[in-house]
């Protein structure tokens, strides 16, 4: 077993993986169908994505509805996948060396085959994995199912992007919102007072004429405000 099965580059995988917000969200159906999709791919009962912090590893999807949220990285199989290149396949744990006597399989001694494909970010960070595990050995694993395990693995890569997409956007234009009502506020508020005015007292047509100009320059900044929101044109 590896001596050290922290990356060397740690810090800012675990910045990466932060950004992403993943870590302790709720269950969901997309995440729960392609590990129900990894399971029915190696006919395994038991699939699990799973995201790599410091400290643990999170179970974002846990088949077949394990009440199990998280696990510690020290006794975890995925701790130890992420260091590794391309997709881990131990088919009888009990004969791997690397694992004999090893905190991950004392800890899981149920694990006799596990298969894992590597969640990577685009900059080449491993998050952490899709994974298949059963009580029995399985021997015969072919490369296309290693291959369909990796291509799930890039889904779900691509599903972080999509929410973290999602976010941002969101968030921009809750930010545009709270601008706009800020710009708004003072042209709305001087469109008010001279209405008030003008209903309020006599004025000549000249004063009249000045207030009229004033509320049309008040509302052509709204409609300018209002023209540069997202999705406006």
């Amino acid at each position: 077993m590896p001596v050290n099965i922290i990356p060397d580059d740690e810090m800012v995988r675990i910045d990466t993986l932060n950004r992403f917000e993943i870590l302790n969200s709720l269950p969901e159906a997309d995440f729960d169908a392609i590990a129900f999709l990894a399971a029915e791919i190696f006919d395994t009962e038991r699939a699990h994505i799973c995201f790599v912090d410091k400290e643990n590893v999170f179970i974002k999807a846990n088949l077949p509805g394990y009440e199990v949220k998280d696990t510690s990285r020290a006794h975890s199989l995925c701790a130890l996948s992420i260091i590794k290149e391309g997709v881990t396949v131990y088919g009888d744990t009990h004969k791997v060396y690397e694992l004999l006597d090893s905190p991950f399989l004392s800890a899981t001694d149920d694990i006799r085959f596990y298969a894992a494909a590597p969640i990577k970010s685009r900059d080449g960070f491993a998050l952490g994995t899709i994974c298949v595990t059963d009580d029995k050995p399985h021997l015969e694993v072919s490369g296309k199912q290693t291959k369909l395990l990796q291509l799930l693995a890039d889904i779900v890569m691509e599903k972080l992007e999509t929410r973290l997409a999602n976010r941002q956007k969101i968030k921009a234009l809750n930010e545009g919102m709270h601008r706009l009502a800020h710009d708004l506020k003072n042209p709305v508020t001087s469109i008010s007072l001279y209405a008030q005015l003008l209903g309020s007292r006599e004025m000549s047509a000249e004063k009249v004429f000045s207030m009229a100009s004033k509320i049309e320059i008040s509302s052509r900044k709204i409609e300018k405000f209002l023209s540069n929101m997202p999705g406006s044109n």
